[in-house]
Order: C-alpha cells, then sequence, then structure tokens
C-alpha cells in the first residue's frame, strides 16, 4: 500500500503543481499545506474530469477558497464518506452557514 505522501505527492503531480515548485514536498505536513494553499478544488468536479488530464483539471479550480466554498453551499458537493474513502480529505474545506 502506498503511503499518504507518496499519494499526496502523486496528487500534486497530477494538478499540475510540480511545474511551478523546485522539488516535491518531503514531509506529508509540507504536502498537505501545499495542496491546501494552491488547490481550491471541488472533490465532485475533480472526480468526473480528472481522467481528461490536467487542463480539464485546472477549468474546474476555482481562483481561491471563498469561490470554492460558494460553489458547495450552492449544493454541489460530494458526500464526505466517498471523499474519505478516495483518500482525497486533503481536499475538503469546512463550510460555515
Amino acid at each position: 500500500m502506498p503511503s499518504k505522501l507518496a499519494f499526496l505527492q502523486a496528487l500534486i503531480i497530477e494538478l499540475g503543481l510540480y511545474t511551478s515548485m523546485p522539488s516535491l514536498p518531503n514531509s506529508l505536513r509540507a504536502a498537505k499545506a501545499v495542496l491546501k494553499s494552491q488547490v481550491f478544488l471541488n472533490v465532485r468536479d475533480y472526480l468526473a474530469v480528472r481522467q481528461q488530464g490536467v487542463d480539464a483539471l485546472r477549468e474546474v479550480m476555482h481562483p481561491s477558497r471563498s469561490a470554492l466554498m460558494r460553489e458547495i453551499r450552492g449544493g454541489k458537493k460530494a458526500p464526505r464518506k466517498t471523499v474519505k474513502d478516495r483518500g482525497l480529505d486533503v481536499l475538503l474545506v469546512t463550510c460555515y452557514r
């Protein structure tokens, strides 16, 4: 079973963030920090378009956390259990109403 760090590093590469970084994060904490600070992506959209490549993923990314939260509050969200089962809990954001 691959480690959580390897999974997050693969996610960073898949989302096209590696090109703007000198190297991949070497710790779980650093990898989470990169994803939390640069990736504002609805997991539902991610699961729908991930097979289409980096360009499709970049199209569904939001420019900011608040833009993502507005979409999620509007009802377009994936069930938390589905997200956690797939290991994508790093992409979860907290939306207070």
